[in-house]
């Protein structure tokens, strides 16, 4: 077997949904690439104090994973901007035992509360199972975000904590960088497009797709998905209805985001860690994603930290051209 082309760039392989190469074997994906552009600190430091340190025992919250851009924020918010932050974390039950100590050592260095919550037992793994099950026998790379549903069910939690403490911010550790492409040119998006805008085209890309897959509309797998995507993100509809007095920021919308800065200090003053038998400190810690990983290898050939090479390959191309 021949391998395959590849973007002289960002080595995208020819198997990429909706890529074409130039006469320079460069891609698509990387000419139509656009930089984000980032709203900055002093836009954060304004929101912070319209919406944090208003006298009452929490200034925001931070929802926590244990993965590397959450434990930055809840560093960044308390450290570097002296606010009293209030953790909190969904108890996923695929959640790597790494990231958990990572949890535990955020608590112990920072000194800050934490809340955790779960589902009814047995929910989150039966969602899984179901899901897992219809995209096995009908595969579409679209639908693997399908097998993620219930923790797409997390922000009305987050949104009825904020509310019983009274907290007018929640921080999160979103970033522009993590907006994967390949996925959205599966659901007929644009790579460049703003998270408001996408969001529709968004669900309605993902229920064309289900009608191709009719078991994705059974009434035990449909509900759940419809509850979950209205949940799904700070720019989906419940959370913008149920929250619309609630500041919600992810950090990495506003300040740069720099991996040594970002690892570096989170080990040093947090004693984080990942896995030494893992691929990375990206997306560790939840055990689901190294099963979306090989499902997007086995269909397309690449998965979501080959979609990451589009920014690495047009920035290092810019220094060295």
């Amino acid at each position: 077997m021949c391998a395959p082309n590849r973007c002289s760039k960002c080595l995208l392989p020819e198997s990429t949904p909706g890529i074409t190469f130039d006469k320079n074997n460069v891609c698509s994906y990387c000419h139509s690439y656009r930089k984000p552009t980032l709203k900055g600190e002093t836009a954060l430091l304004t929101a912070i104090e319209n919406y944090g340190k208003k006298g009452l025992k929490y200034d925001c919250i931070v929802n926590i994973s244990g993965g590397r851009d959450s434990s930055y924020t809840i560093l960044k918010m308390v450290k570097d901007y002296k606010l009293n932050v209030l953790a909190v974390n969904y108890e996923n039950p695929f959640t790597h035992p790494v990231a958990k100590q990572n949890i535990i050592n955020i608590q112990n260095k920072l000194g800050v509360e934490l809340i955790s919550f779960s589902f009814k037992p047995g929910f989150h793994e039966k969602i899984l199972k179901l899901n897992l099950q219809t995209l096995l026998a009908k595969p579409d790379p679209a639908m693997v975000p399908m097998v993620c549903i219930s923790c797409k069910l997390i922000w009305k939690n987050i949104l009825d904590i904020a509310r019983s403490y009274q907290v007018k911010l929640i921080m999160s550790g979103g970033n522009l960088y993590e907006q994967t492409a390949f996925k959205r040119a599966l659901l007929g998006g644009d790579q460049n497009q703003d998270l408001k805008s996408y969001y529709s085209k968004y669900i309605f890309g993902l229920a064309g797709r289900a009608l191709h897959n009719i078991r994705f509309l059974r009434p035990k797998t449909l509900i759940p998905t419809i509850k979950g995507y209205l949940y799904s993100n700070p720019y989906s509809p419940m959370v913008q209805i149920k929250g619309r007095d609630i500041a919600k920021i992810d950090l990495f919308h506003y300040l740069p985001w720099d991996e040594k800065e970002v690892v570096g200090r989170i080990q040093n003053e947090l004693d984080w860690q990942y896995p030494a038998d893992g691929a990375g400190s990206w997306r560790f810690d939840c055990l689901i994603g190294h099963l979306k990983d090989y499902f997007y290898m086995k269909t397309l050939g690449l998965t979501e930290k080959d979609d990451e090479l589009i920014t690495k390959g047009v920035e290092i191309y810019k220094k060295v051209a």
